[in-house]
């Protein structure tokens, strides 16, 4: 066997593994797996091009982080994970292939958008917030505004040209308010969020989360492993949470900084 192109053929695997229902570290389950497909070491360390999370790496992530939305298993530690009574009834039921589509309707609500999934990449999930559209005011407010033609008489019964609008979509660019706490409040924030959705959080974005805050620079690469993996956990924790989230980051939609006290 080899490397699977799906991290959703990793589910029912885990699952075998998991059904004696002791605790189980990632560890012993990335080597279960390993041994499941057959990987040989350079399948294992196969990088995505850059720097960072290897393609096994994230496939492995991407297959527990679903398992956990879906309440298939539980964490009792960051790095530690263990099968729930209704993971049990799905394991008991000796499929050979438990798909996107099994888990989402034996779960506990939880809906996957079962996509076509890249590697190290998850699928959206359908409690995506709509995006509203916004009509930007001018970059420069104080300038003169443009010179308008006199219209001759004979072009006067033509109707005028309709100025074009720019229409951007709003949406919330969590790199940048990433790189712009640093300059702030950021480790305040970084305990809001720890406390309140630390277990929500792999190992891996826990990690990112310590480096960026000992980083002393103002400023990170916007293209960084580090900044990548928190702008992901922001954008989910966004689609489930909310102005929860939100608040506390003490930000507005907009991106903008508010007070704690709002």
């Amino acid at each position: 066997m080899s490397l699977p192109k799906q991290y959703s053929q990793m589910y029912a695997p885990i699952m075998n593994f998991l059904a004696d229902g002791a605790p189980r570290k990632r560890k012993e389950i990335k080597t279960s797996l390993v041994a499941v497909f057959s990987l040989t070491l350079d399948e294992q360390i196969m990088q995505t091009g850059g720097r960072g999370v290897g393609i096994f790496d994230s496939k492995v992530n991407d297959a527990l982080f679903y398992l956990l939305k879906t309440g298939m298993v539980e964490q009792t530690d960051t790095t530690i994970f263990k099968i729930t009574e209704r993971g049990m009834d799905l394991a008991n039921m000796k499929l050979r292939v438990i798909d996107n589509e099994i888990l989402t309707k034996h779960g506990n609500g939880f809906r996957i958008l079962d996509k076509q999934q890249e590697p190290g990449k998850r699928p959206e999930p359908t409690l995506r917030k709509p995006v509203h559209e916004k009509i930007m005011p001018p970059s420069r407010p104080n300038a003169a505004p443009p010179k308008t033609r006199a219209v001759p008489p004979a072009e006067s019964k033509a109707p005028a040209a309709r100025p074009a609008i720019t229409v951007v979509k709003k949406d919330l660019d969590f790199k940048k308010i990433i790189n712009t706490s640093r300059q702030g409040p950021w480790r305040q924030r970084v305990e809001r969020v720890t406390q309140t959705y630390g277990s929500k959080m792999s190992a891996e974005e826990s990690d990112a989360i310590k480096r960026i805050t000992k980083n002393k620079d103002k400023n990170l690469p916007p293209a960084s492993e580090d900044v990548k993996q928190i702008d992901l956990l922001f954008e989910k924790l966004y689609a489930e949470e909310g102005k929860s989230l939100l608040a506390v980051l003490f930000i507005d939609e907009k991106g903008q900084d508010i007070s704690p006290d709002v």
